[in-house]
């Protein structure tokens, strides 16, 4: 990456390598990095999180919850219903990257 170029992963912890960024953020390699997920993500009781990636120069953190509002929720039903009723209006299964063989009878 070039040294201006930021970083952002919001999709799942364990793709980037926390240790080799920590040395990136370190040196300079690049400019900066926002995670809203982490290798080991902190489990729902837990008070306090204290990663030590969060502790480095141009880093930004914040909790994965990007779905838990009301709003998400509810876009969420809403797709799921339009999903259903695409399938039983026309069999087609949206979105479906291994659509099973199903029997005709």
């Amino acid at each position: 990456m070039k040294p201006t170029a930021y970083l952002v992963n919001c999709s799942r912890g364990g793709v980037v390598d926390e240790s080799a960024l920590a040395e990136a953020l370190e040196k300079g390699d690049i400019a900066g990095a926002a995670l809203d997920v982490y290798e080991i993500e902190p489990g729902a009781s837990d008070s306090e999180f204290k990663d030590p990636i969060c502790n480095e120069p141009h880093l930004y953190g914040t909790h994965h919850v990007g779905a838990s509002t009301s709003q998400a929720q509810y876009a969420v039903a809403e797709e799921l219903v339009r999903i259903i009723q695409e399938f039983m209006d026309t069999g087609n299964l949206l979105h479906c990257v291994n659509p099973p063989q199903l029997q005709t009878t």
